[in-house]
């Protein structure tokens, strides 16, 4: 009996009192132009309500309407990076504010950003907007949540990146 009852602790602790990694697959875009990135995200929850991520961003396209932006992505089609955030989770109503930390950019393809994004209710998806830190157009992202293969992937990419 002692066993089951330590068992039954112990798995109570891994499930909830240990912070929670959840990954998502999204795009990133912004309304009425041609920029759109896609990520696999990472995101830890802790269960003091602070959250920390990790973005791995792919270029995809640009608008091409402005001319500096087309010259400094010009030739980084497909490139990647990883950008890591910080900031917290409002449980009850299903807010993430999140905000640049770090980047780990080898070909020069992100930017600070501040996110405010909400998490559906059976957390399955993320989306909202991204302020960019140089004040440009806000962005729209939109994320859903992965299988059980998606920590491998995304290991993967993460090791391939920081490895250039």
């Amino acid at each position: 009996m002692k066993k089951i009852i330590s068992s039954a602790i112990l798995l109570f602790f891994v499930q909830y009192g240990l912070a929670q990694v959840t990954y998502y697959k999204g795009e990133w875009t912004v309304k009425n132009k041609k920029d759109l990135f896609t990520c696999l995200c990472k995101i830890d929850f802790q269960k003091d309500g602070t959250v920390n991520g990790e973005f791995i961003w792919k270029y995809i396209s640009i608008d091409g309407g402005h001319a500096e932006l087309v010259e400094m992505y010009k030739g980084k089609i497909n490139k990647m990076g990883i950008e890591f955030t910080e900031g917290n989770y409002y449980a009850g109503t299903g807010d993430i504010y999140l905000e640049t930390k770090k980047l780990a950019d080898p070909d020069r393809i992100l930017g600070s950003t501040k996110y405010f994004i909400k998490i559906s209710a059976d957390k399955k998806a993320l989306y909202g907007t991204t302020t960019n830190l140089n004040g440009e157009d806000p962005g729209l992202i939109y994320a859903v949540k992965m299988n059980s293969s998606a920590a491998k992937e995304f290991s993967g990419l993460k090791s391939k990146i920081l490895s250039e």
